[in-house]
């Protein structure tokens, strides 16, 4: 997968889930491009607002 479809679904990710650029590049570091568009077609799953220290 070239850098540019790579990063189109990480912002398709980050729209879809409110989460940051940078959760997404993390999380998904080091998948192919059918994981990562599994993956991203489930963002909209993933809370809106995570705390970091686990605070509701």
């Amino acid at each position: 997968m070239n850098d540019i479809a790579r990063l189109r679904l990480l912002k398709e990710a980050r729209n879809l889930s409110g989460l940051s650029l940078d959760f997404w590049v993390d999380l998904t570091e080091g998948l192919d491009q059918r994981a990562l568009e599994i993956l991203v077609g489930k963002s909209s799953i993933f809370p809106k607002y995570m705390n970091s220290r686990g605070k509701p």
